[in-house]
């Protein structure tokens, strides 16, 4: 059985630039990737630390 983990991806406010990147584009990216490369997992899992800040409104981007 195959199973993705993604772990600590530290979102921000959208379009915020954190580290250098814009982390809400590329966790963007991760997903295609992982849709169109292992469209054959059985699960997909989000660990860690999901925002940066632990604010509502980071969260309600997530979503």
């Amino acid at each position: 059985m195959k199973v993705i983990q993604v772990t600590d991806v530290h979102l921000g406010r959208l379009r915020e630039i954190r580290y250098g990147a814009n982390l809400n584009e590329r966790l963007d990216r991760c997903i295609d990737h992982i849709n169109q490369r292992h469209s054959d997992a059985a699960l997909c899992i989000f660990t860690g630390d999901l925002t940066d800040d632990g604010e509502a409104d980071s969260y309600a981007d997530l979503k």
